[in-house]
């Protein structure tokens, strides 16, 4: 996925609870949109480094995830 995918899905007017499957299988779910964050990038970015974002866990934990990791966005309807 690219930043500009990621930071579509996850603008708070238009957010949808969404399931971030990396390619070994591992499942993020990301409920809320202050439970999610894309880093901003700094001018000079060195090819090299891999674009991520962070999830936080209900516990508040981070877990940084690379974008070329993410293998599929599965989107959940709101909670009512």
């Amino acid at each position: 996925m690219t930043r500009e995918e990621i930071a579509d899905i996850i603008k708070p007017d238009a957010f949808s609870p969404f399931v971030i499957v990396t390619g070994s299988g591992s499942r993020f779910s990301v409920n809320h949109p202050d439970f999610v964050d894309l880093p901003p990038i700094p001018e000079e970015v060195d090819p090299d480094v891999p674009s991520f974002m962070i999830v936080y866990t209900k516990n508040g934990v981070p877990r940084f995830i690379a974008l070329e990791n993410i293998q599929e966005i599965e989107f959940r309807p709101a909670a009512q």
